[in-house]
């Protein structure tokens, strides 16, 4: 115990181990305490995950729906989007897994904005909210019924600029015909793919995010339906949805930060000459690398398992006032399935490396890793699992029966990971033993006073 203290100590003294904990707060515990608060701010709009319709009519579940519906919803859903991000000039895109946003030039809005006119029929006055007065603008969206601007919305900015909030648009059930877009699905398609092209790779409008988001896979901000509110409250007990949603948001962190901690960590013994202390010690090689590589990890979940804290309370809270049973330690659950075995197998990579090469090349290794670890964006929606996927994605709140219809795999994939962890923790002290017996892994050749020797490790 005196041992794995004391390298837990050296752990939290490393530079990068804060590096690591500061990414880790704004990557994860940020995002997540802000969608916490906008879900619950939002709870009676049909849209909210906490949403709970007081007749019991949800929305209609898109997996019964037609073909040329998904595409009458894509387009709908894809056209007010744009709309949206129009407006804002701020357009969603995934360059390196996590979402950015990009702002246009006016070139560029004068393009988009043309494609808004082609798209819905209206002119640009009306696409900029000026024309709310005459009446009501709608958008088709999945579930059988419309996301409606009533008269009177919106507000004027101080520059004179009608502008319209998200929060502006009100959902309402509609089982009138609403009229056929004015433009083929071919031509939907390649607009779309012009509009992708303009704002960078992976934007919400290429194909395979319009599929993620209006073909089932409940990554589209659409009106609940009641297999999803079941899923939430009966499956999920609230906090298992964020709790998958923290873990996502934070996967492409734990893919590279802590290799680097752990090779930081073998490299201060290195640059202070403690081998000349460590090797010829009688305490077994297995138990100082399983000890230093037991604290590390340790230490690199610390923060993995408390920063979530506030978002628990709130949401904790909630179920207390509604009366909901919540799972109080969803959390911890996520964190240790899905975090944990990504957090061993690059640590135990970074200390293997660095045992066997003795300098920092094992920094380089987790660039590579992290660039080759990364899972498609086909993947973030949840419920795609491969075998050898480093991370874990779910990029929703929703899709908890899409994560169990696929969960053999998931359990297969969290126990190769973690066995491909173990046989490099296997590997680092096979190499730390042969170092202690003088046997050189690579041997180095010197010269001194014109003679070239051959340098070995001796006790």
């Amino acid at each position: 115990m005196k041992l794995f203290l004391m390298e837990c100590g050296k752990t939290a003294r490393g530079i990068l181990y804060w590096l690591f904990v500061l990414v880790l707060f704004f990557a994860g515990v940020r995002p997540l305490d802000e969608t916490v608060e906008s879900e619950l701010r939002q709870k009676d709009d049909p849209s909210s995950v906490f949403y709970t319709a007081a007749d019991g009519v949800y929305a209609r579940d898109s997996g019964g729906l037609t073909d040329r519906e998904i595409q009458e919803n894509m387009m709908a859903g894809a056209v007010a989007r744009l709309l949206e991000s129009y407006q804002k000039n701020a357009y969603e895109y995934y360059p390196f897994g996590y979402v950015k946003t990009k702002t246009l030039s006016e070139e560029g809005q004068r393009v988009i904005l043309s494609y808004l006119e082609e798209l819905t029929g209206m002119g640009e006055e009306a696409i900029n909210g000026a024309a709310e007065e005459s009446g009501e603008e709608e958008f088709r969206i999945s579930g059988g019924g419309a996301y409606v601007l009533e008269p009177g919305q919106g507000s004027m900015a101080e520059n004179g600029q009608y502008v319209i909030e998200p929060g502006d648009w009100k959902y309402t059930e509609n089982s009138a015909e609403i009229a056929e877009a004015s433009v083929p699905f071919d031509r939907f398609q390649e607009i779309m793919g012009e509009v992708d092209a303009m704002i960078g790779r992976g934007s919400c409008f290429s194909g395979e995010m319009l599929e993620l988001y209006y073909c089932g896979n409940d990554m589209e901000s659409s009106p609940m339906t009641e297999r999803q509110h079941r899923e939430f409250y009966e499956s999920d007990h609230v906090t298992g949805a964020f709790a998958r949603y923290y873990c996502d948001s934070i996967s492409l962190v734990v893919l590279g930060l802590p290799a680097l901690v752990m090779v930081e960590l073998m490299m201060k013994d290195k640059n202070r000459r403690m081998q000349a202390l460590v090797y010829p010690r009688t305490v077994l090689g297995a138990r100082l690398v399983c000890t230093r590589f037991a604290a590390a990890v340790c230490m690199v979940m610390v923060p993995v398992l408390i920063f979530p804290a506030r978002s628990l309370v709130m949401l904790v809270r909630f179920c207390k006032e509604t009366g909901i049973q919540p799972d109080v330690f969803a959390f911890v659950k996520y964190a240790l399935l899905w975090i944990l075995p990504t957090v061993m197998l690059v640590m135990a990579m970074g200390l293997f490396l660095t045992i066997l090469t003795e300098n920092y090349s094992g920094i380089l290794f987790t660039g590579l890793l992290w660039l080759a670890g990364r899972p498609s964006i086909g993947k973030i929606a949840g419920g795609n699992y491969g075998l050898f996927d480093l991370v874990i994605r779910h990029n929703t709140l929703k899709g908890y029966g899409r994560m169990t219809e696929n969960l053999p795999m998931l359990a297969l994939n969290r126990a190769v990971i973690s066995g491909m962890a173990l046989l490099f923790v296997a590997l680092a002290i096979i190499v730390y033993e042969t170092r202690r017996k003088g046997v050189g892994i690579f041997e180095k050749r010197k010269f001194f006073n014109g003679f070239k020797v051959k340098c070995t490790y001796k006790p």
